[in-house]
């Protein structure tokens, strides 16, 4: 997985919207790249889909919103890191998926409502409170957590 790809997209996303400070406004950027976000209400075992020839990114309504907010930046990060995922499809999988293409669109999506120098930042001038910073995030607390040890923040 080629992290400083990643790294770039998300500045790149980022810049697009002039987001600088978190939350980081995932249904704007979609709207960047000309992805419609509609909320759908799919069953329990679908988070989201992305319509490519469609413009589209579905997600489940029902969810949490920090999950609706992961799913949405995990589709656009199939949708620019170009991953040929079907003409129709894809379903979100397991965070720990083994597919390489779902590790790396749940990167993208950690590494753009998380990004590394702004967790830093926070982490310098308010500590290291995952209960904080996933507020400050707008992030579930088990994604902070993923980020925070890739980023071997936290052992």
């Amino acid at each position: 997985m080629n992290n400083h790809h990643i790294d770039e997209l998300v500045i790149k996303a980022l810049t697009l919207t002039e987001c600088v400070v978190p939350p980081v406004p995932v249904e704007r950027i979609a709207e960047k790249f000309e992805l419609k976000v509609v909320p759908f209400d799919f069953h329990e075992g679908v988070s989201a889909v992305l319509k490519k020839e469609r413009g589209v990114i579905g997600v489940n309504q029902n969810h949490a919103p920090v999950r609706q907010r992961f799913s949405i930046s995990h589709e656009l990060g199939h949708f620019l890191l170009g991953h040929d995922i079907g003409k129709d499809e894809y379903v979100e999988k397991e965070f720990n998926s083994v597919d390489p293409k779902e590790k790396e669109a749940n990167a993208f999506a950690s590494a753009l409502l998380m990004p590394t120098e702004w967790i830093k930042k926070s982490i310098k001038k308010d500590g290291l409170d995952v209960e904080k910073l996933s507020r400050i995030y707008d992030v579930s607390k088990q994604a902070l957590t993923i980020r925070l040890l890739n980023l071997n923040l936290i052992k």
